[in-house]
C-alpha cells in the first residue's frame, strides 16, 4: 500500500510539477508521476496542454523582459501617479 501512496499526485502537486517540467526542472520520477496523474485526470491534462501551448506562443513571440533600469523607471512613474510610458 505504501508504494501506491508514493505514486499518487494531487492536482495541486501536478500543477507544480507541470510548471517545473516546462522549465526542465522536474526529475524523472516527478515526470513519471505527472504522466500517471494526467492519464486519469482530464482537468490536469487540459491544464498541462494549455501550459505547453502558452509557453510555445511566448517563445514564438520572442518576448524579452524589461531591463532593471526600465523597471525602476516604471516603478517611479507608478509611484508618482504618472501612468504614461513615453
Amino acid at each position: 500500500m505504501k508504494g501506491l501512496n508514493l505514486m499518487k499526485l494531487s492536482c495541486a502537486e501536478a500543477a507544480s510539477v507541470c510548471t517545473k517540467a516546462e522549465y526542465k526542472e522536474a526529475g524523472l520520477f516527478e515526470k513519471w508521476r505527472l504522466r500517471l496523474h494526467l492519464h486519469f485526470c482530464r482537468t490536469c491534462k487540459d491544464y498541462y496542454q494549455n501550459n505547453k501551448k502558452l509557453s510555445s506562443l511566448i517563445k514564438k513571440a520572442n518576448i524579452t523582459p524589461c531591463s532593471s533600469h526600465e523597471k525602476e523607471v516604471f516603478k517611479a512613474k507608478i509611484k508618482n501617479g504618472n501612468s504614461k510610458t513615453s
